[in-house]
């Protein structure tokens, strides 16, 4: 079982701290889990693409989504992240720690942006060093998440975390955060999240809360 390692950690959030209580904080054991991500257009209406995930968690090591977009694959307006349980009430091993991080591309493939990461689950989580875009910062057409795993540093633990995700545009800046239901919960999808005007973002700013 995990344990409560501490206060709940504060996601820097468009400029403001966030700060949600976990459900509970007994060391209910946690669901084996996957991330995905889903994007959509017309202000998250339509062209609503097929979601990728990556490999579940217990398989240990670095797993990727495939690249992701919406249905015509051109300048998708909004995304939503996905917290998703194994099949069956499978449970996330006790000796696993991991972090999630993305990456985008754009011009059918050829401006491919860096690879960032969250902070590991055992730091206390946060939010990506800076947004998941392509090279040249400006309206990706396909995004990919990362799922990384670790041994679980001696001494250190989580008892719950979720995700979260947020949209970025330099034009109107930072969109409204949205949130997965907790692991606690048995995950699930956040809402799409869309930048100030609901019109190709610059990229999205990916998070890990962890309590």
């Amino acid at each position: 079982m995990r344990y409560l390692k501490g206060k709940v950690v504060a996601l820097l959030v468009s400029g403001a701290t966030a700060v949600a209580l976990a459900p509970s904080a007994s060391a209910a054991p946690l669901p084996n889990f996957s991330v995905g991500l889903q994007l959509s257009d017309g202000g998250c209406r339509t062209e609503f693409g097929t979601p990728g995930f990556t490999r579940f968690a217990n398989f240990g090591g670095t797993s990727f989504t495939p690249y992701v977009s919406d249905t015509n694959r051109f300048d998708p307006d909004c995304a939503r992240i996905f917290l998703n349980p194994a099949f069956g009430g499978g449970l996330l091993r006790g000796d696993i720690d991991f972090r999630i991080g993305g990456r985008a591309r754009d011009n059918n493939g050829r401006e491919v942006g860096s690879l960032v990461y969250t902070p590991w689950a055992s730091d206390g989580g946060g939010n990506t060093d800076s947004m998941i875009t392509d090279s040249n910062s400006f309206d990706p057409d396909e995004y990919q998440l990362v799922l990384e795993t670790r041994p679980l540093p001696p001494g250190a633990g989580f008892s719950d975390f979720r995700f979260m995700i947020f949209a970025r545009d330099a034009g109107e800046g930072d969109g409204e955060a949205k949130f997965t239901p907790w692991a606690s919960q048995n995950g699930g999808p956040s809402d799409f999240a869309p930048d100030r005007n609901n019109f190709d973002p610059d990229g999205y700013v990916i998070g890990l809360e962890v309590v």
